[in-house]
């Protein structure tokens, strides 16, 4: 009996052993398999999310949001990490789906990282400095990501000619798409790292044009021939050697990050409000505003100021090589695209629906006609939805895939 005793604990030893073992393994081999699989991220229903290949949710990562919040959400240049910046923290989470994380600090919602994804620039946007009477500047500042701090990074220099009446209260459908994509028309004010010690900026939010600074010197000068470039509709390509963006006057302008040079794209198809580019760097998709089939107006006796604006939405592909263009679908009216992403086999899209029912309502008398723009009502119950849009790279299939989706950004793969 004490033989058999001793024999059985004997195997249950080794099958302990086994055991843990095998775990580390198989979690090791689940984070694999997850980060093979993930090619998005966004926030979902109020929680930022891991996707797959076709925009579906994976594994939920934090941090969650309350209406109206905001966040700018980016990858590193290797696509494992994921960082997620509000006004009041900063969240790191990974391709393998760990739970976010808040890292020591706090940065705003402009920021960037170095092409090596070690070192942080993020403007103080608390700290403005008045220039004149109608702009601010503010603190360009750096910080390693190795060893961040509740202290603030190395200071560069103030930068920028921002106007005082950005930072406007936003309701409605305005709120909805300022959460992933700031104003509608300038976006967002940004910061754009590239080679070497020269970083570029927007110099003149909510006007168009583009500045660029030496960080070691922070000497700043004005990058000629892109007054007309507007900053924040723009985006880097995946390593960083270019950006492309619309201008004020229709056309897209592609930079050469190393070189310095431009190439013009000169188009007729209507107000670019948002690029994307493909992953191998020869396609930029287009979200074009053309007027509305089905425009938004209040009655005469309606005294609250509330934003009608609505264009019909297109999707193009600029081919970067030939200059053509093709039309890929038609989404219909809506207030705006604050986010798009493109991967190998689809485009991505995130639509703001209109103030639609918002402006009935106050048509048909069933809400005040000077409600006010704080009434919390305008939250609880009219702010519209932001739906996903997938469609394939040749525009053969276009559908709206999930609700409640904002802030989307395909993983560097």
């Amino acid at each position: 009996m004490q033989y058999l005793s001793r024999q059985v604990l004997r195997i249950l030893g080794i099958f302990m052993v086994v055991v843990l073992l095998y775990q580390p393994a198989q979690a090791t081999t689940t984070q694999r398999q997850t980060a093979d699989n993930v090619y998005l991220a966004y926030v979902h229903e109020g929680i930022v999310t891991l996707a797959d290949q076709t925009g579906l949710p994976i594994i939920e990562v934090g941090p969650s949001f309350e209406p109206g919040q905001s966040a700018s959400i980016f990858w590193d240049p290797t696509g494992d990490k994921l960082f997620i910046a509000r006004r009041d923290g900063l969240w790191q989470s990974n391709a393998q789906g760990a739970q976010a994380v808040q890292l020591p600090g706090t940065y705003g919602l402009t920021l960037t990282l170095d092409r090596r994804g070690q070192v942080l620039y993020y403007l103080e946007s608390n700290s403005p400095q008045e220039n004149n009477a109608n702009t601010l500047s503010f603190p360009l500042r750096e910080a390693n990501l190795a060893n961040l701090s509740t202290a603030p990074g190395r200071f560069i220099s103030y930068v920028g000619a921002f106007g005082t009446g950005s930072a406007a209260t936003l309701t409605g459908a305005a709120m909805q798409y300022a959460r992933g994509g700031g104003l509608l028309g300038p976006s967002r004010p940004r910061l754009f790292a590239t080679f070497g010690e020269t970083l570029f900026y927007s110099c003149c939010f909510p006007a168009a044009g583009l500045n660029a600074i030496n960080i070691r010197t922070g000497e700043t000068w004005q990058y000629a021939g892109l007054e007309t470039l507007i900053p924040g509709a723009s985006a880097t390509n995946r390593d960083y050697s270019r950006l492309a963006g619309p201008t004020t006057d229709g056309h897209i302008v592609v930079v050469d990050l190393i070189t310095g040079g431009t190439r013009r794209y000169v188009l007729d198809l209507g107000t670019i409000e948002r690029v994307a580019w493909s992953p191998d760097n020869t396609t930029l998709y287009l979200a074009v505003r053309r007027p509305s089939q089905d425009p938004l107006q209040l009655n005469a006796p309606i005294t609250t100021e509330i934003d009608t604006r609505s264009a019909q939405i297109a999707i193009w592909r600029l081919n970067l090589i030939t200059g053509g263009s093709t039309q890929l679908t038609v989404l219909g009216d809506f207030y705006g695209v604050p986010s798009m992403a493109a991967t190998e086999d689809y485009v991505f899209v995130v639509v703001t629906e209109r103030n639609a029912r918002l402006v009935a309502d106050l048509n048909a008398g069933r809400l005040p006609a000077d409600i006010s723009t704080d009434d919390p009502r305008l939250i609880a119950e009219y702010l519209p939805g932001s739906i996903l849009y997938r469609i394939t790279s040749d525009g053969s299939e276009a559908f709206s895939i999930m609700a409640d989706v904002w802030g989307v950004r395909a993983r560097p793969r």
